[in-house]
């Protein structure tokens, strides 16, 4: 059976589960706000993953990581934001527990919380992707882009 796996950054379209606190002039996050990694549009990851289907030359077990345009720490994000949105947009660090009650609060069941939480927890420690950025795993849309195209109409 052929099969690729495709390793994925940050969606972008996270930002829109958070439309109201962007609206409100705020973004929390359970990572440093310094700390950089990376971020892609889910259209780049469906792009990837098109061509891959529609590519009969290879065949077997593929891992073909999707790191988006650039690495962006939170900290980033919220400027981009704010540049984009028109009024300051600021990150705030808040706790594991405090970010897992939030999901619940939003009408997550308990594992789905845990699973989501462990995407964002897992990026600290010192993590390492298993495929380094390279022009092969770099897509196109840029932040910027994607806000103009998705987040400013849910605004």
């Amino acid at each position: 059976m052929d099969v690729t796996h495709l390793r994925c950054g940050y969606f972008f379209t996270n930002l829109l589960l958070d439309a109201e606190a962007v609206r409100q002039g705020s973004v929390q996050t359970v990572l440093p706000p310094d700390h950089a990694f990376s971020w892609v549009a889910p259209r780049d990851i469906a792009e990837v993953a098109t061509l891959r289907l529609l590519n009969s030359a290879w065949s077997g077990h593929r891992i073909q990581a999707v790191h988006g345009p650039q690495d962006l720490s939170w900290q980033q994000v919220a400027e981009i934001l704010s540049v984009q949105v028109g009024h300051p947009v600021r990150v705030e660090q808040v706790s594991d527990e405090a970010m897992r009650e939030q999901y619940l609060t939003a009408g997550m069941p308990p594992a789905m919380a845990d699973a989501v939480l462990g995407m964002s927890t897992g990026l600290r420690d010192d993590f390492e992707p298993q495929q380094p950025r390279s022009l092969a795993t770099t897509t196109p849309t840029t932040l910027t882009s994607w806000i103009h195209d998705e987040l400013l109409p849910e605004l």
